[in-house]
């Protein structure tokens, strides 16, 4: 499996982060926190994004995020 990328090595992603939405739910996304990628059963290490209301998380895998609707991690 591809190595991730971490969070702070993706300066680019926080430009774009604004202009991203859930393919599911049409959510803004943004950076998920340790502890909901924790949550998800998710690397703690490794960047996702993660949906408005904490539904669908997305990996972000050598630094591309992985925004099809079948990639996503679902809770709830």
């Amino acid at each position: 499996m591809a190595m991730s990328t971490a969070a702070h090595e993706l300066p680019w992603l926080h430009d774009f982060l604004d202009k991203l939405r859930c393919p599911n739910t049409r959510e803004p996304l943004r950076l998920a926190t340790i502890e909901e990628r924790q949550r998800f059963g998710f690397d703690a290490g490794a960047p996702a994004l993660i949906n408005q209301s904490g539904t669908h998380l997305y990996p972000v895998i050598d630094g591309i995020p992985h925004l099809l609707p079948t990639s996503a991690l679902v809770i709830g």
